[in-house]
């Protein structure tokens, strides 16, 4: 029974490269992004944040840095999977990853919002990092309490990762966190050759040998499919293992993946998670008119009266390309030296109901 789940053997693997833990060693690309948070941390900035759509791979990037800083002696490193919902949560927070001995007791009595800064202070003795994942997440009343923190502990250094809303609820909600951050790093997508390296890597792990069993023009159309996102780059090779085997298949080529995920039809029953705006409506039905434009390129196709200048413009339609592609509404991918975006297969049957 065992061995009819373990289709990676087939390929000679000792184990299945393409499971969706976070292997932080694995990590590919990024090389810009990850020397930006090193030098922020090795300069003693305060705060930084990580923005990018899901499984752009914000985790693992968290996880590399702690890693990385595990290596020096002058550093403490704390990852944080969730916020902390309230307060009361934040204090049970530090007390748990700083600890809290008979001394603690003796001095604090018990620890509160008032002495929290205290005890933290005593507690990091050396530069400490915290490393806050899904941000987005995290109540008004937290942050309040984690820039007030970061302010009176002259150790402590804080790193946000989270979607693109937790930028734009900083900027709404609590702008003094915002002008705090001295780096921000965000994450786009892998480029054709970094998804190639990324599939190679897991495969080497497991005990194959470059990219066998995919063909290069396989690894171009995951590419294309996935737009270079990680976690949907390793979702795609599974399914992809997994129907190459059941075939008995020792190869996947191009023709495989489009068949395969040609027959793969959403349900009538998607519905889009959040209000679209006139603006995201508009670039939706361009795009569904004339895909495969770039940010520039729908700015020339659209109404742009309301912004200042083209570069405002630009900047503006990102963001909303950047939030569209969280809903999974659109993809993107790179041809020649640009980004150029289309419709997802979940769009076009929610424009084809409407």
């Amino acid at each position: 029974m065992e061995g009819k789940y373990e289709y990676f053997k087939l390929f000679g693997w000792s184990k299945n490269p393409f499971t969706l833990t976070v292997s932080p060693d694995l990590m590919v690309g990024y090389s810009q992004q990850t020397e930006q948070l090193l030098s922020h941390v090795f300069n003693q900035h305060k705060a930084a944040m990580i923005i990018g759509p899901t499984g752009a791979g914000k985790t693992t990037i968290l996880l590399w840095l702690k890693a990385q800083l595990k290596a020096y002696n002058n550093f403490k490193c704390y990852y944080v999977p969730k916020p902390p919902a309230s307060k009361e949560d934040l204090i049970k927070l530090f007390k748990h990853t700083l600890g809290y001995t008979l001394l603690d007791k003796i001095l604090y009595k018990e620890i509160n919002v008032n002495n929290l800064p205290k005890y933290i202070n005593k507690k990091t003795n050396k530069k400490t990092v915290f490393l806050v994942d899904e941000a987005h997440e995290c109540s008004q009343e937290v942050l309040e309490w984690l820039r007030t923190i970061n302010d009176l502990s002259p150790n402590l250094i804080m790193i946000f990762a989270g979607l693109n809303t937790f930028e734009k609820k900083l900027e709404v909600d609590l702008p003094t966190l915002l002008m705090r951050i001295n780096t921000r790093v965000y994450l786009e997508s892998l480029s054709e050759m970094e998804t190639e390296s990324l599939i190679q890597k897991r495969i080497d792990r497991a005990g194959g040998q470059g990219i066998k069993p995919f063909t290069q023009d396989a690894v171009k159309k995951i590419y294309q499919i996935t737009g270079g996102f990680p976690r949907e780059i390793i979702k795609v090779c599974d399914q992809l293992v997994k129907e190459a085997a059941s075939r008995n298949l020792t190869t996947i080529n191009s023709s495989l993946v489009e068949e395969i995920f040609s027959r793969k039809v959403l349900p009538k029953s998607v519905q889009i998670k959040f209000t679209l705006t006139p603006k995201q409506k508009e670039i939706l039905e361009l795009l569904n008119k004339k895909p495969d434009l770039s940010p520039t390129e729908i700015v020339e196709s659209i109404d742009t009266k309301d912004y200042k200048t083209k570069e405002h413009a630009i900047r503006s339609v990102n963001n909303i390309l950047k939030r569209l592609m969280d809903e999974d509404l659109i993809k993107r991918v790179k041809v020649a030296n640009k980004y150029v975006y289309s419709l997802s297969g979940k769009a076009k049957t929610l424009l084809a109901e409407a």
